[in-house]
């Protein structure tokens, strides 16, 4: 089975066209020459424009610059518009200016990356999960330049690109030919985006051998070893670091034709896809994996899926798909794309989305084009550009459609096109008209019959045929077909409840392929146009109780949904308060919104209430008095509050990031308020004795000396701050807290810092 080239496709008008021609108005408003101004200056050359802020000078520069040459050159292919194609022509010339300059075959905006690459050279490898050489997960961001000339190529068909994507690989096997296997995999402790999958798909176009070797060496043992023993170790991974490094095992082994690492990125695939994903199709808890038998914290954290990953489980779906046509395959492929991303770009006032809060109640933060330059514009840039990748492929002369999404096919090497008009979200009224420009022709159209859909009917020019799917989910419908032939197919969608994976009493509802979700207010919006903070893309705003949130007392529950509007795919949902609408989840913008309900039955309601009353007052109070908190071991909070330290370490407990240190580490958090009145830790047992001395702003707080708490369990060590440390806040609101290990041993395994109000 083969897809069709991206420029095959065209989309007509609808949800998914608004979405489209948002990134396109995104892009855009984007400076090429801001984009670029990193790559100018670590080549030596003189500024043409300042650099944009926010990540794109703290550290991740010119990661965007690649994504734009990958999003200028997908949406031309999806758009044919030759401005697009002119932005990433320019793009590459001033690129090649840059790697002329420094000569070596390097190309990148890394803050003084020549200094970190001669490093590496010389064997000099520290590395830690988000660093190496205390650099900015330098490997992630030249992996955005190298998929960007890759993308060009492909899209575009500039040659210029692929020799300079050439020149690059060649940099980089040259460095790394110094380097010991332990030196590499020490590396691979980093996160490096999508270099394997690069290399691989470079040796396809370069049939070099040295470029496969090298998407293998990418190989990350500490996460294949456990996928190829069909172990899940994904616990407290950050999530969007292990994802690519699956897609590229996927593609290495469609390269070398290497049948243990399809394995495993199928194994990969199940796992992330069947056990740790919402119904949207997103996963991850504050950019991590959380455990996948409790979901607990998808419920309670503001930090819900991030749009980055679900953009690479799709590119992940898409090639195991092709590869081996599965019906679980294309449905996660459907419903990740028509809920999770599609929800991720406002239509209107063209902005992405980073995390996709589950807590009910909760809203999402848009970017803006002039301010906000986090991972998840980048891959949004790229995102909707993507949608008519899957809508049809071709087995042959034989041709399938997969989604029903409003769109068009151009297939001149067959003499066919075909017009899909169909009604969003759940296919209604789907119609398929074919033109075949050299006459009739004998072939057969697969129609898939989706996962979701309680009944299928198909009629050709309006008599009924069969409609029984095979083995791989779809409708066979064989004939000598002739220009005007029209194929009519009814969908009867199904409503259902998804209870989460855990098992836990919380469901969501989806009609069809759309999830459902109420809009509950727009209230306490903070930030919902991001700034240019380095943590905008977070929804900030107030926590609403989840105990306000109403109960479906429904048996099964969804009994409790009652047909509204079926044109709009609108619901009534009967709860213990009163009716709540429901509407499409990818439809709400610029408001609180509920996805997950809790249930319960009418004898079990009072207890389920009380559990929820429990969980606010733990969650929802704490954060209520909570000035500042930084998630220690997590990259971006560490980030954003100063880390600093020596002879510590990042790991996990179970699902939850933590540090400790033999040295010490610390953070600098803030309260503008003035009210900071107690420092708050949760830690975790390690079941050894600990001692370290806590001090904030130079001043003594505590010092922890014990036999410690039971290994695995969590603990609270809390003190009041006195009034020397809050004198010295006055002036700025700045708390400098430290933890240091008292000699021979070791601080605590820390998971939180809090600073609380009265």
């Amino acid at each position: 089975m083969e897809a069709f080239a991206l420029d095959r496709t065209r989309l007509l008008d609808g949800p998914f066209l608004r979405a489209q021609d948002a990134c396109v108005a995104y892009l855009s408003e984007l400076d090429p020459d801001r984009l670029l101004a990193p790559f100018r200056r670590e080549a030596g050359l003189p500024p043409v424009a300042k650099s944009y802020g926010n990540w794109e000078s703290g550290g991740l520069d010119g990661h965007i610059g690649g994504h734009y040459l990958s999003a200028a050159s997908l949406l031309y292919a999806a758009t044919g518009r030759p401005e697009l194609k002119d932005r990433a022509a320019y793009v590459v010339e001033r690129l090649a200016e840059c790697q002329d300059a420094l000569g070596t075959g390097y190309l990148g905006g890394v803050p003084r990356g020549a200094e970190l690459w001669d490093r590496l050279a010389a064997g000099e490898v520290t590395a830690s999960g988000f660093a190496l050489d205390d650099r900015w997960v330098p490997l992630y961001n030249l992996h955005k330049t190298f998929a960007g000339l890759l993308d060009t190529h492909r899209y575009t068909g500039d040659e210029r690109a692929l020799r300079m994507a050439v020149r690059f690989a060649d940099w980089w096997l040259g460095l790394a030919a110094g380097l010991s296997d332990d030196g590499f995999e020490e590396i691979l402790a980093t996160e490096f985006g999508g270099m394997n999958e690069s290399f691989a798909e470079l040796a396809a176009r370069t049939g070099r051998a040295d470029h496969l070797a090298m998407a293998r060496r990418f190989s990350h043992r500490a996460l294949l070893d456990p996928a190829l023993a069909g172990r899940d170790a994904l616990d407290g991974l950050h999530a969007n670091t292990q994802i690519p490094k699956a897609v590229g095992w996927q593609r290495t082994a469609e390269v070398a034709g290497d049948p243990e690492l399809a394995r495993a990125a199928a194994f990969f695939f199940e796992r992330v896809a069947g056990h740790r994903s919402v119904s949207v199709g997103g996963n991850s808890v504050g950019e991590h994996f959380h455990s996948a038998t409790d979901y607990t914290r998808v419920i309670e954290d503001r930090e819900g899926p991030e749009t980055c990953n679900t953009a690479n489980m799709l590119k992940l779906a898409r090639m195991l798909f092709l590869a081996a046509p599965r019906p679980e395959l294309i449905d996660f492929y459907e419903r990740a794309t028509f809920n999770h991303v599609l929800s991720s770009v406002h239509p209107d006032r063209p902005g992405f989305v980073y995390f996709t809060p589950m807590r009910p109640a909760h809203y999402r933060v848009y970017s803006s084009p002039q301010h906000c330059f986090w991972c998840c514009v980048g891959t949004g840039l790229e995102n909707h550009a993507r949608y008519g990748e899957l809508i049809y492929t071709h087995d042959g002369d034989d041709l399938a459609v997969h989604l029903y999404l409003p769109s068009t096919l151009d297939w001149p090497e067959r003499g066919l096109t075909l017009t899909q008009r169909a009604g969003f979200p759940d296919g209604r009224e789907i119609s398929l008209d074919l033109g075949l420009t050299t006459g009739p022709r004998e072939f057969t159209l697969r129609l898939r019959r989706p996962a979701w859909a309680a009944a299928m009917t198909v009629a050709v020019n309006g008599s009924p045929v069969p409609a029984e799917p095979g083995p791989d989910g779809r409708v066979p419908v064989t004939r000598r077909w002739a220009d005007g032939d029209r194929v009519t197919v009814e969908l009867a969608a199904a409503t259902v409840a998804e209870p989460l994976p855990d098992g836990s009493p919380w469901v969501s509802f989806r009609h069809g392929p759309a999830v459902l979700a109420a809009r509950a207010g727009t209230h306490g919006l903070d930030g919902l146009v991001a700034d240019d903070s380095r943590m905008g893309h977070v929804a900030a705003g107030p926590l609403h109780a989840l105990a306000g949130v109403p109960v479906v007392t429904a048996d099964p529950p969804a009994s409790a949904l009652k047909p509204l509007d079926a044109e709009a795919g609108t619901f009534l949902l009967d709860t213990d308060t009163e009716p709540v609408v429901l509407e499409p989840f990818a439809g709400i913008h610029d408001a609180r919104y509920t996805v997950y309900w809790s249930t319960a039955t009418p004898e079990t309601l009072q207890r389920r209430r009380a559990e929820l009353r429990r969980a606010d007052e733990t969650g929802l109070r704490l954060d209520e008095r909570t000035a500042d908190k930084v998630a220690a071991g997590e990259q971006q909070p560490e980030t954003e509050h100063d880390f600093d330290g020596a002879d510590t370490r990042a790991g996990a407990t179970g699902d939850r990031r933590c540090r400790s240190a033999t040295g010490w580490f610390g953070y600098t958090l803030r309260d503008a308020s003035g009210e900071a009145a107690e420092l708050s830790l949760t830690c975790v047992g390690t079941g050894d004795r600990r001692a370290c001395q806590i001090t904030v702003n130079g001043h003594p707080l505590a010092a922890v000396d014990g036999s410690g708490a039971p290994e695995g369990t969590f603990y609270e060590l809390s003190r009041p701050l006195t009034d020397a440390m809050r004198a010295a806040a006055a002036a700025d609101g700045r708390f400098e807290v430290r933890l240091t290990a008292a000699p021979g041993s070791a601080t605590p395994e820390v998971h939180l810092v809090r600073l609380l109000r009265r």
